[in-house]
């Protein structure tokens, strides 16, 4: 047997023995109709209203019940030893699946140490989306707390269980009035145990079909937004015309996606009076005014133009990208009344899932746009 199958096979074993001895310890989770849902979980209906649309949510609270998350795809909420279905969900191909027997725990059990938290929580999670990525923080993560605060004092949560905490993540929640002390990352609480445990439906996805539900912001969400951070003040001052610069991305580390012609894009544009500027060198405050002062800023399609919601009435947006790439950004420019142009490419390498390819600008269209 080689060694990387021997190793493969020593981890299996590893990983079935645990199993086996959080078995022991915690049983065996199932899932059972009879559990008395009207004293166990108590619910609320919250309601945002945008251009004569109503969103309808749910907010549940699971009364001394514990949670235990993958934090990827499954979170589960459980009383007792028996998951409580509507708190719960199961991520798969990117959709919420409603078939609760798909769900984790109830096959490999709660395979962590559990900690136990007085008080009140209120989780965060949304799936892996939300561990990292910068849209899916502001856009998955972040709403539920506006979905919170519709039906609880936020002062009288005790924590907040979230995706992750990176110090970019603890600034957003500090904006909100939200201690770091109170803040927890499912990196390192992944199976807890409190006197209630909050939890919410998804803000946006909730069908399907995952690319209709993206392309299709419910408009509230960047109101929310707008609302809760414009006002914040940065004193840097930034440039009118920007080029975002995507080199210290994943994706274009790996060559997933990003500007074959590159140099070439800058040249042009650093001769037209653009500045150059990478979103990870700056805090989110500082982005936030970046994208608002704008005239024009011009970016390879991914995450960090979510920023475009800050924009101001004079801010265009230019957005390069393939033309397998979704309409994400450029429906959430047309649905805040922000000025969009795109120019869209033929990738000239393989596309790696939802990645689209490397590509490369034409200058001429970027030159009539510009």
């Amino acid at each position: 047997m080689k060694k990387k199958n021997i190793k493969y096979y020593l981890k299996k074993v590893f990983k079935n023995l645990s199993y086996q001895i959080f078995f022991l310890i915690y049983g065996k989770v199932f899932l059972k109709n009879r559990i008395n849902k009207k004293i166990l979980l108590k619910k609320n209906l919250v309601t945002f209203r945008n251009n004569k649309k109503n969103f309808n949510y749910l907010v549940f609270n699971a009364i001394n019940s514990r949670l235990y998350t993958d934090r990827i795809q499954d979170t589960a909420v459980i009383h007792g030893n028996s998951i409580i279905n509507e708190a719960s969900f199961q991520l798969r191909n990117n959709n919420f699946d409603k078939n609760i027997n798909k769900n984790i725990v109830l096959r490999i059990g709660t395979p962590r140490v559990k900690k136990k938290l007085n008080g009140t929580v209120a989780s965060l999670l949304t799936g892996g989306g939300g561990n990292d990525n910068y849209f899916h923080w502001l856009f998955d993560v972040l709403p539920k707390i506006g979905m919170l605060e519709k039906c609880y004092n936020l002062n009288k949560i005790n924590y907040f269980l979230c995706p992750n905490l990176n110090a970019w993540q603890l600034r957003t929640l500090n904006l909100l009035g939200i201690n770091k002390n109170k803040c927890l990352s499912s990196v390192e609480f992944r199976h807890i145990q409190a006197n209630n445990i909050i939890t919410t439906s998804h803000p946006w996805l909730n069908s399907k079909n995952i690319i209709h539900d993206i392309e299709n912001l419910p408009l509230w969400i960047s109101k929310w937004l707008r609302t809760k951070y414009l006002k914040k003040k940065s004193n840097k001052n930034f440039p009118k015309k920007i080029y975002i610069d995507r080199s210290d991305s994943v994706s274009n580390l790996k060559n997933y996606r990003g500007i074959v012609n590159e140099n070439e894009v800058i040249h042009f544009l650093k001769n037209k009076g653009f500045k150059i500027v990478r979103l990870t060198d700056l805090c989110f405050a500082e982005e936030i005014k970046l994208f608002n002062n704008a005239d024009i800023v011009v970016g390879l399609q991914g995450a960090g133009l979510t920023n475009l919601i800050w924009s101001g009435k004079q801010t265009k947006i230019i957005e390069l990208r393939s033309r397998f790439t979704n309409k994400l950004y450029e429906n959430l420019a047309l649905q805040n009344n922000i000025k969009f142009n795109k120019i869209k490419a033929d990738p000239e390498a393989k596309i790696i899932a939802d990645h689209y390819g490397l590509i490369r600008i034409d200058i001429s269209k970027l030159k009539k746009i510009i």
